[in-house]
């Protein structure tokens, strides 16, 4: 399997060539082996076990996440010191 990874990597990057030079289609079909590449799994790392401890915390860092509402509207730390605010309006950019 990793061999078909590894091959799949090679033509992904054109074993070597350079950005410069190469069509469209050739970039498409690049990006096209990569998302096989991911998508297969073929070239994934075996999971690795999370010792007891470490996962208790985290599970228990992702419960109390559940404890803080999540706000309607995030602000900007330039509305909250009196500065205008960074929001754009995308309608009136001509």
């Amino acid at each position: 399997m990793k061999r078909i990874g590894m091959s799949i990597l090679c033509a992904a990057l054109g074993a070597g060539q350079t950005a410069h030079g190469q069509g469209a289609n050739e970039i498409g079909q690049a990006t096209q082996a990569w998302l096989t590449l991911q998508s297969s799994n073929a070239a994934a790392a075996p999971a690795q076990p999370m010792p007891g401890a470490q996962a208790g915390a985290a599970y228990e860092r992702y419960l109390k996440s559940f404890e803080t509402a999540i706000p309607a509207h995030f602000g900007s730390s330039f509305e909250d010191a009196g500065r205008p605010s960074l929001d754009v309006n995308y309608r009136d950019m001509n």
